[in-house]
């Protein structure tokens, strides 16, 4: 099986077109909105809801969380920030169980 380099997603249809065959749109929609909200604190609720733009931070939660989408790898470039997002992820979940500590 051939597969798809996958080198970015710039907005929620392609994430959905993507992620289609693995999860249902309802699911898809909300999940990516959940994670607008979390990192858009700035903006109403409303304006997160009709975003059509996502950023590459955003589009990296949904496949830290849910996976690579069928039939695709990430490039490099991708694959070098996942994980750093994963390293400052658990960076900020050790500073939060030291300060809790």
């Amino acid at each position: 099986m051939n597969l798809k380099i996958l080198n970015y997603i710039r907005n929620k249809s392609q994430l959905q077109a993507l992620f289609i065959s693995q999860f249902p749109a309802d699911y898809i929609r909300n999940e990516i909105n959940a994670i607008i909200q979390k990192t858009r604190k700035s903006s109403t609720p409303g304006t997160n809801y009709f975003a059509k733009n996502i950023s590459t931070l955003e589009v990296l939660i949904f496949i830290d969380t849910n996976g690579v989408p069928d039939g695709h790898l990430l490039s490099e470039e991708l694959k070098i920030k996942l994980q750093d997002y994963r390293e400052n992820l658990a960076k900020e979940n050790r500073s939060k169980s030291l300060i809790e500590n």
